[in-house]
This record gives structure tokens, sequence and C-alpha cells, in this order.
């Protein structure tokens, strides 16, 4: 019985400090929803998407990333056969409107009705990686590389980490790992 004591409260002291964040990082922040307008570009070598394909796989990152689910994203570049084959070399571009929480700024102005509404939010770890059950591969590297670059800076997070290797041509060849705190509102009661 002593034995299984001791495991117990080796078990409690290794996870005293991940709890201690996860209950830090769960406070409640006053925030609003802040509107974003977006256009966002992929040139993937190694993957390509169809314009839907693309839009998806956007779409599902941004609202697991607490996104509003209003959000509306168009695929550019997709209309017609001469678009197609500009998209084939070029590779297809998303015109993007999606809300998310936000710290209030004071000199801040709403763009319509809706937009800088008061929320409350907290910070909740995230991760971007290989992932099946999300519909993530090795393949989609250079997609999660461009969605680093161009779309988590607009949002709010902290303690960013990524690691990213992106080898061209070559779908085995890549990895990525993204990680941090991300401002997610809370489910309203």
């Amino acid at each position: 019985m002593r034995f299984h004591s001791v495991w117990v409260l080796l078990g409690v002291m290794l996870c005293a400090p991940a709890m201690s964040a996860v209950t830090e990082g769960g406070s409640p922040v006053a925030a609003v929803w802040k509107e974003q307008h977006l256009r966002f570009f992929y040139m993937g070598r190694t993957s390509r998407y169809s314009c839907d394909g693309l839009r998806d796989k956007v779409r599902a990152m941004l609202l697991d990333l607490g996104a509003r689910r209003d959000l509306t994203i168009t695929a550019l570049g997709c209309e017609d056969t001469a678009a197609r084959v500009r998209v084939a070399s070029m590779g297809p571009s998303l015109n993007m409107v999606f809300s998310t929480p936000a710290l209030p700024e004071a000199a801040a102005k709403p763009l319509h009705a809706g937009d800088l509404a008061p929320v409350n939010a907290h910070f909740e770890p995230f991760t971007i990686t290989s992932d099946a059950f999300r519909n993530m591969g090795v393949a989609d590297c250079e997609l999660v590389e461009e969605f680093a670059h161009q779309v988590l800076p607009k949002l709010v997070t902290r303690n960013l980490k990524q690691d990213i290797t992106c080898v061209p041509y070559q779908q085995s060849g890549g990895r990525f790992l993204v990680r941090g705190e991300i401002l997610r509102s809370l489910p309203s009661s």
C-alpha cells in the first residue's frame, strides 16, 4: 500500500505545475469580439488544395482556435476555367472575415453592429500538429506554416512556440508543431 502512495504523490508533484498553469490561464479576462478582414495566400510547393479543400482546412483551424462560428471564407480564383489554370500555377487565395476575442483598445471603433461587443474570455492552451482526428497530416506542413505566418499574428496569443520544418516536394519530409495559449471566449451560461 505504501508503494502505491509514493506513486500517487509523485504523480501529483509532477502534475502540479501543469495544473497551476491551467488555473492561472483560466482566469476570466474582459475582452471584446474583434472582426478581422484578411486575405490569405497559399503557394505551397508540396501539397495542392482545391479551393474548397483550402477553405475547409483554414476554416477548421480558425474554429479550433476559437473564432466565432459566423465566419465567412471565400476562395478566390476559382470562378472560371481561366482562373482555375491560374490557381493551378499560383495556388488559391482566401478572403476571410472572422471574429475572435481581443483585448479592448480605447481608440478602437466598431466596423458595424456586434463588432467590439464585450465577451468573457480566458487564455487556453492550443496545439496545431499532425492529427488524424483534425484531418491534419505532415502534407499540410506548408499550409500550417503560412497560417502561422499570416493568421496567428492577428490573434491574441501568448507563450507561442513554433517548430515548423517543411521540405518542399516531399510530403513525408516535414513536421510542424505550433503551440501556446490563445484568448478564447468562455461559454455563455
